[in-house]
């Protein structure tokens, strides 16, 4: 058995076993959902823009008179 696994492949020293990572894949994060924030009124021509998972940024646009 021994003989057979030795032919696979070359034997890893030990300071280069140490060296590989071991395949551990992190898994990804999951979006958990999150409570909605309650955000005050946005002030008339203004609007509130999702940049991420519970996280909104102020968006105001500018009415240009013709």
């Amino acid at each position: 058995m021994k003989k057979q696994i030795l032919s696979i492949g070359k034997v890893l020293s030990k300071k280069e076993q140490s060296a590989i990572n071991g395949g551990i894949v992190l898994p990804t994060p999951i979006d958990f959902p999150c409570e909605e924030p309650v955000l005050p009124a946005p002030p008339i021509g203004c609007n509130y823009v999702k940049i991420g998972p519970c996280r909104y940024k102020l968006v105001c646009f500018q009415a240009t008179p013709y």
